[in-house]
Parts: structure tokens; sequence; C-alpha cells
């Protein structure tokens, strides 16, 4: 089996769940690799540049198979906790948030470092996350399958990558998101899955002393003021859209070229965060 695809069942949050109390997981996983038809997920592939568009198949054995083992081993033992269950509501939330791509640099001319952050018509990009696949063209030999851009807040000037790994995003509608963490935002990444494949929330102690409450779920993925104001917004897109061909075309095209999402922020509350953190950067790494 593909190695891409071994490499999403072992990333599966069910089984690092089960890892993570203590389940010796390999039978599971070889089980569930025996399971995958592999004939199905060609459907979801570009055979010529062997890419992927992501998809529930394989989220879907792995759940039926985790919950077979747990029946027929555990029944009486384990329960899947909150963070293992569907968040529907971070679901809906970011299908309201999908916009078309910003007018910014691709991750491929991101130069890593220190930088000062975008500023957009009063709000700025106070972290972002982007990837792009580097299509091989005629003539022309490939250095790598891709680039990806971490960009982010710091509480002071250290180089390491600004988004914080947190991916239970449950947290951030009980406003526990990131709590007690010493980072500015959280980043989830979810692929495979029926579930948001990237989020990006800022940290809810932070949401809490710049005053900010939770939108509902139903207008998007974002936080207001007291007077009701648009303060943070997560926003995501899919751009420049490929198919299974060659000829990269058709009513089939869903492997995203340029994918990502950024958080942004209104300038007069980012000057208010600079205040509760005075030697707050803002870091780009670049993989």
């Amino acid at each position: 089996m593909n190695s891409q695809f071994i490499g999403e069942i072992k990333r599966s949050k069910y089984l690092v769940y089960l890892a993570n109390i203590g389940i010796d997981t390999d039978a599971i996983t070889n089980e569930i690799v025996k399971n995958i038809d592999e004939n199905e997920i060609k459907f979801f592939g570009n055979n010529s540049h062997k890419m992927y568009s992501s998809n529930a198949c394989i989220e879907s054995v792995v759940f039926n198979n985790v919950c077979k083992y747990l029946y027929a081993e555990y029944k009486d033992n384990v329960i899947f906790e909150n963070e293992n269950k569907l968040d529907i509501k971070t679901i809906i939330a970011t299908s309201k948030s999908l916009i078309q791509r910003p007018n910014i640099i691709k991750p491929s001319d991101v130069v890593a470092g220190f930088k000062e952050p975008d500023y957009k018509d009063g709000f700025v990009i106070i972290s972002r996350f982007e990837k792009e696949l580097n299509i091989e063209k005629y003539g022309r030999k490939k250095t790598k399958d891709g680039t990806m851009v971490f960009e982010g807040l710091l509480p002071y000037e250290v180089e390491v990558n600004p988004l914080f790994d947190w991916p239970q995003t449950h947290d951030i509608w009980e406003n526990i998101y990131c709590y007690d963490k010493p980072f500015i935002q959280g980043f989830s990444i979810n692929t495979s899955s029926i579930e948001t494949q990237f989020v990006l929330w800022m940290n809810s102690e932070l949401l809490n002393m710049l005053g900010l409450k939770l939108d509902n779920y139903n207008d998007g993925l974002r936080a207001l003021n007291s007077n009701d104001e648009i303060v943070l917004q997560f926003r995501c897109w899919r751009d420049q859209l490929i198919g299974n061909g060659s000829s990269f075309v058709g009513m089939d095209s869903n492997i995203a070229k340029l994918e990502g999402c950024d958080l942004i922020l209104r300038e007069d509350y980012f000057n208010k965060l600079k205040k509760i953190i005075p030697d707050v950067v803002y870091y780009s790494e670049v993989i």
C-alpha cells in the first residue's frame, strides 16, 4: 500500500487516542490496511503525479475497525472522549469561512525569519498556514513535491514554529483552546477526514484578555467585541484545483495546488495585544 496512506492511518486521531491510553495499535493498523480498498482510493488520486484529494474513505475504514476492536476487547472499559467525537460546530463554522485566496505571496516565495505581519483593510494577518504543490512542468525537473509555510505570532524572539499543534478543536467552543500553553495561536490538522483539514485559532486566554466572545458557529469561525463587531476571523481557501488526469482539468478537479488558512485580527485590537505581550514578534517557518 502507498506509504502516504499508511502514514495517514497511523496519524488517525482514533489510533492516536488508543495509543495514548496504552493500547497496542499494531494489530488494528494491520487489519485496517487489509480492509482498505485501493481501487476505491484511486478515484481520488492523480496517477501521473501521485497526488490525492482529501477524502473520508480512510477515516471511515479506520473508525469502523477501531469500533469493532473496542467492542470485542474493551467494550466495558473504553469510551471515546470528547476530542474523538466529530466537531460539528467547527465543521459548520469553517464551511462558512471559505474565501477566494487573498493576494499574498506563494509559500515557495516566502523567506523564513522574523518580519512585520501584513496589514489589509484595517486588519492584521496574525497567523497563516499554506501548502503549495510543485507540479512538474514539461522539460523541467522538480526539486521537491511542495512547500509549506507556517506563520504567526510568538511571545518573544525565538526561531520556532509559531503554530502550536492543538488538534482538539472542540476546545474552541468551550473557550479553553490552548489554555495554559505559551503560544498565541493553535493549529489543527485533520487529513483524510470529514472534519476541517486545517484550523487556526487564538489561545482562549488571550481571547478573554481582549474582551472577545465567540460568534455563532453558523456565521463562521470568528470572535466579536462587546458591540458585536467582528474583531477576529478565521479564513480558508483552496485555489487552482486540478483533476485526476495528466491534463489536470475536468469536472472532477479537487486537488488544490494552493491550500491554506489564516487568522486576521482588527488593527486596534492587535495594538491591544502588543500591550499585553510587549515583545511579540511575527515569524515565518518554511518547509
